[in-house]
């Protein structure tokens, strides 16, 4: 049995290689964007083509593979054999469709190179990712730190050390590459044997019969991943590399906190208790669904409101000068942080449900809405319609998400909608009535104090605090 005092152990070792990452990566975004923002620009295009490689080769199989290797009768080296030639077949292709894709869109031979190594390093991590489940599976996330850490390290170091000695894009590039190979070398030598030894063509025939149950999931992320995605594609197109590195400047710090909430918290934390709670007390999953929405919205306002007035001085802080024609793609960019918050309580929510093929649909919509809102915005507005594009389709989706699970379960009362809507409109009032009369930052705080207020009436319960009898 495991021990409720290694869960925060193991957690830690999982943050402590994603935070050590995320730091370095940061680093390595700000000197980027300094450094060139035409480089930036072809960097953060070939990281959204890697991404859907990634995906691609990933195909879903993770919630798969962490069941499959949690079971003790199962034959974890022979499965991880069998999903390593699959995923490095999938990863030929997938290669393959992306370096014709980039010839039919016209590219320049040195931006397919590097769109080809990044996509081929972040490909490669799908590929590991499959070792990572097992050690998942079997309480070893220190071996994932010791693997990931380092690897991000030497990796993202690398791409740094070529910015400041002034080395070319390809190089820069080539550190994604790197940080893959010494994870996938080091996943070999910690598992201490060759996982590609064992191949059986029945076999893979019955993993992919195991596979189509996770068809709903895979179409679904795909489809979240391309409608994330897309906008930056039709940007080169229309704006060119230096447009594109603008828009990433200003995703980065929208994504960044979305991602923090929806993978950490709902993703790792909620959705678990939501799925169980289900199917045991449907009352207790409605109070939960309640009280998860009211906190999400209490944290979500202030920031999304800080960033909205604070955007023009953030960038530039961060990222220099040259950035501070971004600050209003920015702005446009913010509410993405609400419906990141309560689109994906609402999707876990649906999938704890077992509506993930109305959720699908859903996610087909959105991707539908996201093509038209591309061709109609971007070549007329570029940059600002980028934005525009994303936040709408984002919005779209959370509405039909959300509003399911309003009417299902019903985690917000009609009051506390109205209170809801009612501090969201006396923020923006305060500062924006009382911006032409007092300094800059007065008003802004008068803005965020409802805001503050709301925040503390709806925060989450004191989980060390007994409940009284």
């Amino acid at each position: 049995m495991i021990q409720l005092k290694s869960i925060p152990q193991r957690l830690g070792y999982v943050l402590c290689a994603q935070w050590t990452r995320d730091i370095v990566w940061t680093a390595f975004t700000i000197l980027l964007a300094r450094h060139s923002q035409i480089i930036l620009g072809q960097i953060m295009l070939a990281l959204s083509l890697g991404y859907l490689v990634r995906m691609a080769v990933d195909a879903g199989m993770n919630d798969f593979l962490l069941s499959s290797f949690a079971r003790r009768d199962s034959r974890p080296l022979e499965l991880l054999g069998e999903i390593t030639w699959f995923k490095l077949g999938l990863l030929s292709l997938a290669l393959l469709a992306s370096w014709v894709i980039t010839g039919i869109l016209g590219y320049e031979f040195r931006l397919r190179v590097i769109a080809l190594v990044i996509a081929g390093g972040l490909g490669m991590d799908a590929v590991t990712d499959s070792f990572f489940a097992l050690c998942q599976a079997r309480g070893r996330q220190d071996v994932e730190m010791r693997i990931r850490v380092p690897a991000s390290i030497i990796g993202i170091g690398f791409g740094i050390a070529c910015i400041f000695t002034y080395a070319g894009p390809i190089w820069i590039a080539m550190y994604k590459l790197i940080e893959s190979v010494i994870q996938m070398v080091f996943a070999v030598r910690a598992l201490d044997r060759n996982p590609l030894g064992r191949f059986s063509f029945e076999r893979l025939r019955q993993l992919g019969r195991r596979l189509k149950a996770g068809v709903v999931f895979t179409c679904m992320a795909f489809c979240a991943m391309f409608y994330n995605k897309l906008n930056v594609f039709f940007l080169k197109t229309h704006g060119g590399n230096a447009q594109v590195g603008s828009y990433s400047v200003a995703w980065e710090t929208v994504d960044g906190i979305s991602t923090l909430v929806s993978g950490a918290l709902l993703g790792k934390v909620i959705f678990p208790m939501l799925a169980k709670l289900w199917h045991e007390n449907s009352e207790e999953f409605c109070r939960l669904a309640g009280q998860v929405a009211r906190s999400l919205w209490a944290v979500a306002l202030p920031v999304i409101y800080l960033l909205f007035v604070e955007s023009d001085r953030i960038l530039v802080f961060i990222y220099g000068p040259h950035y501070a024609g971004a600050s209003l793609t920015q702005r446009l960019l913010t509410p993405c942080i609400a419906t990141a918050f309560l689109h994906n309580l609402a999707a876990y929510a649906m999938i704890s449900m077992h509506r993930q093929r109305l959720l699908l649909w859903f996610y087909m919509s959105g991707l539908a809405a996201n093509v038209l809102l591309c061709i109609f915005l971007i070549p007329t507005y570029k940059l600002e319609g980028a934005a525009l594009a994303l936040t709408l389709t984002k919005v779209w989706v959370a509405a039909l998400t959300i509003g399911f699970f309003q009417y299902t379960a019903r985690p917000l009362s009609f009051r506390q909608w109205i209170v809801l809507i009612g501090t969201g409109c006396a923020a923006f009032g305060l500062w924006h009535g009382l911006g032409p009369y007092l300094p800059r930052e007065l008003a802004e705080l008068a803005g965020l104090a409802p805001l503050l207020v709301l925040l503390w009436r709806w925060r989450p319960p004191n989980p060390w605090k007994k409940k009284e009898k």
